[in-house]
């Protein structure tokens, strides 16, 4: 007689630490140039095997887009979080110029933002992380806007510029002050710079 039950397969135990690879790859993808980073190496720098970095994130996409949405988490989030306070706007705005100065000032950690070096090499990266990047960016642009509109109801923000153009501003000055950090300025100088540029905003 033969019998109709299925033997259950078996599996080897899941092994990969998801936490630590995105922890490693967010560091890696930050510190170095994206398109000199292999996939190889980022396995090597964690770890881990290909194929079980291909079992957990699918393919090279899937890893950056996670530790793009890991970035948001920890990096992004925490900032609107300080923007969405009842902190006046003059002060939110220095404390987002100290926060973007001086997020990163240990030799050993990258300089620079994240989002903003992978957004600034889109074109190279894949669709899914290209779709997470247009997804903050919009976000981002959301969010400014309504601070600045909270900011002007409360008659914190009085210069005659409309909501939009003022996000995509503050937006554009962050990228290139990020954009200085990574090519080694220091974050006195940049800081400087964020300061004359945003004076226009007060």
């Amino acid at each position: 007689m033969i019998s109709n039950t299925v033997k259950p397969v078996r599996r080897s135990p899941k092994t990969l630490d998801r936490d630590h690879v995105l922890d490693v790859a967010m560091d890696s993808y930050w510190k170095d140039n994206i398109g000199n980073l292999s996939l190889n190496e980022i396995c090597r720098r964690s770890g881990v095997s290909k194929p079980g970095l291909y079992r957990e994130f699918s393919n090279e996409d899937g890893l950056m887009k996670a530790v793009l949405i890991r970035y948001q988490e920890q990096v992004l989030e925490p900032v609107q979080q300080m923007l969405n306070s009842d902190v006046p706007f003059k002060e939110a705005l220095d404390n987002l110029i100290s926060f973007a100065t001086s997020v990163n000032c240990h030799d050993e950690s990258p300089n620079g933002c994240l989002f903003i070096k992978m957004r600034e090499s889109r074109v190279h990266l894949g669709k899914e992380t290209q779709a997470q990047i247009d997804f903050l960016e919009k976000q981002g642009l959301v969010f400014f806007k309504k601070w600045v509109e909270r900011s002007k109801t409360k008659g914190e923000f009085s210069v005659d510029m409309s909501s939009e153009f003022v996000a995509t501003y503050i937006d554009a000055q962050l990228s290139n002050a990020s954009t200085q950090l990574a090519r080694g300025v220091t974050p006195e100088t940049v800081k400087k710079i964020l300061l004359v540029a945003f004076s226009v905003l007060e």
